[in-house]
């Protein structure tokens, strides 16, 4: 925490809490103090001082300030300054309480989100996106945002019913200076649109895509890609091997499934044309149901779950703005807030009634929730309505929604990890790949299989490319490695370290699958090496249990205004509020 231990002063901000480190920056919970004990909290994002003083990282860094200050809108993360003190660049953004969407999905389990509730958030995150991808510059110029990382991660809700979108870290604007470049992946591989698995240019459309993703999940309570290796889900992606909503939950309503579909059709010409198009036809499909849900009801339901950890951070606060009143500038440290247990998959399987082979009636229905004074256990109740099954009735809009949310936005990704779980979808098994296109050459013809129940799998890939691993002390060949483990459920410890840079360490728990990308750090106190584009992807053309993917060779670029090359981008991925 290498601003903090300077000086915990920065502009008119105090930091008071530590809330992540990455690549490129370093983000804090600060406070804007005034007269009268007039406080406001904001999220401070500032540059890593030994990067400000590269001018291609800073350039970098106020694209991606510039961008977020052209952004302007209820569904889309608040930035409130850009300022610098001295040689410490930094982004003031709106501190948003509440959750991420993956996070609430995860609490919940099976006690599921009401559908209407779950389309009603996708809505107004299009809503967003639909104002980002139409963004112009001052003189009208369009700027042609693509998120490009369009995630349950990155979508939060607020205490108070918000929903935004947040992290446009790595978003591509034509005109940046620090374009992102073809043949590089950019965004998680579960929710990639075809072309850009191929590491080809990308338009609005492949946030389409990602949201249609989002909508599968939704309307089948399940992760589309569970269980599915990095490799073999590119290759599905490219070759448009998507099972359709219907095949794994029979009672997905036909109009739903259609909207789906076409948002995740494989020809990007295919697909909604802009996001308000596909909001559009969500909305009235909404209106149509003949289940309403109260927002109150939701709001509490939601603060129930996460009172305990709301509370803990309140705390926090409270005692930091106290010690910030009673001591000196220089005696005061910021600590790390303390964040939430992501322990299990987002998105499990539904439950199955009979011999199996059908979910549950209400699966997912509003009247599947107990009020919140009776949440002690998931809820098992079972009505003879399904939640889509029967055809929508008519019925006037005026859902809104009131869920949790933790704001902020993404840090540069040096350490990517990604505790999943091994549920798989039960309803159908998805074919295998057929062909592999460029950016997933190399890819069995069958995919390795998901993680036996008594087994966990553990893929890590880390630059630089002789890194070399150790699990439990004993070592590891390969990078990456993809290494199966009994299910102890007990603490292991992976080491990972190469001539020149500093060890890395993680402690592991044993009872979820583990996908984890990272950068080690030079000891001489140098740049930081790029991290690998792909999550999982191979960061050196050496011996691995996967091959790494080809990516087509780069389109000519526009030269920056400077005259220099352009380094390779260290992409902003983690939401300093959440475990990915």
């Amino acid at each position: 925490m290498q601003g903090a231990r300077s000086s915990n002063i920065l502009g008119k901000y105090r930091l008071i809490a530590e809330l992540g480190q990455g690549g490129m920056a370093e983000v804090y919970l600060a406070v804007a103090q005034g007269p009268g004990g007039f406080n406001k909290l904001t999220v401070i994002k500032q540059i890593r001082p030994q990067l400000a003083e590269e001018p291609e990282f800073l350039a970098m860094f106020l694209d991606e300030a510039r961008l977020a200050a052209r952004l302007n809108h209820p569904n889309v993360v608040q930035t409130n300054e850009v300022g610098h003190d001295g040689s410490r660049y930094f982004i003031a953004m709106e501190y948003l309480e509440g959750q991420p969407l993956n996070r609430l999905t995860n609490r919940l389990g099976r006690d599921r989100i009401p559908l209407s509730a779950h389309l009603r958030v996708l809505a107004d995150a299009l809503a967003g996106l639909h104002y980002a991808h139409d963004l112009t510059d001052y003189d009208g110029t369009p700027m042609d945002v693509v998120h490009r990382d369009v995630t349950p991660h990155n979508l939060f809700l607020t205490y108070d019913g918000q929903v935004k979108v947040v992290d446009f870290g790595i978003a591509k604007a034509m005109d940046s200076s620090a374009e992102t470049r073809t043949g590089v992946l950019k965004g998680k591989i579960s929710y990639m649109a075809p072309e850009q698995a191929r590491g080809e240019r990308v338009d609005r459309r492949a946030d389409i895509f990602a949201m249609g993703v989002m909508l599968w999940e939704a309307a089948v309570g399940q992760r589309l890609w569970s269980g599915i290796p990095d490799m073999a889900i590119l290759a599905r992606i490219a070759n448009g091997d998507v099972p359709t909503p219907r095949a794994a939950r029979p009672d997905v309503h036909p109009e739903l499934e259609a909207i789906i579909m076409r948002a995740m059709a494989h020809r990007r010409e295919d697909r909604h044309r802009t996001a308000g198009e596909l909001q559009a036809d969500i909305e009235r499909f909404i209106d149509r149901l003949p289940e309403r849900v109260n927002t109150r009801e939701l709001g509490r339901l939601v603060a129930h779950r996460f009172d305990e950890e709301r509370g803990k951070i309140r705390a926090l606060v409270d005692a930091q703005l106290r010690d910030a009143r009673a001591l000196p500038t220089d005696e005061y440290r910021a600590v790390e807030l303390p964040r939430l247990t992501q322990r299990s998959n987002s998105m499990t399987p539904p439950s199955m009634s009979g011999a199996g082979q059908q979910p549950v009636a209400d699966y997912g229905s509003w009247r599947s929730y107990r009020q919140p004074g009776s949440l002690t256990a998931a809820s098992t109740a079972t009505s003879a309505t399904a939640h889509t099954a029967a055809t929508p009735a008519a019925r006037p809009r005026g859902l809104l929604l009131a869920i949790a949310a933790a704001g902020g936005a993404g840090l540069a990704a040096a350490v990517w990890l990604l505790a999943r779980g091994t549920s798989t979808p039960q309803a159908v098994t998805p074919p295998q790949p057929t062909a592999v296109v460029a950016a997933a050459a190399q890819v069995p013809s069958t995919p390795p299989a998901p993680s036996a129940k008594g087994e966990i799998a553990l893929k890590v890939t880390a630059r630089p490319g002789d890194a070399r691993f150790f699990l439990d002390d004993a070592p590891l060949a390969g990078n990456p490695i993809s290494h199966r483990a009994p299910r102890d459920g007990a603490k292991h410890r992976l080491r990972v370290e190469a001539a020149g840079y500093r060890t890395e360490t993680r402690e592991l728990s044993f009872d979820n699958d583990f996908d984890i990308e990272l950068v080690l750090e030079r000891e001489t106190g140098g740049a930081l090496a790029a991290p690998a584009a792909v999550r999982g992807a191979p960061a050196a053309a050496k011996p691995a249990v996967t091959e790494a993917p080809e990516a087509p060779p780069p389109e000519e670029e526009p030269q920056m205004k400077r005259g220099g090359a352009k380094p390779v981008r260290q992409i902003d991925t983690t939401n300093p509020f959440a475990n990915p």
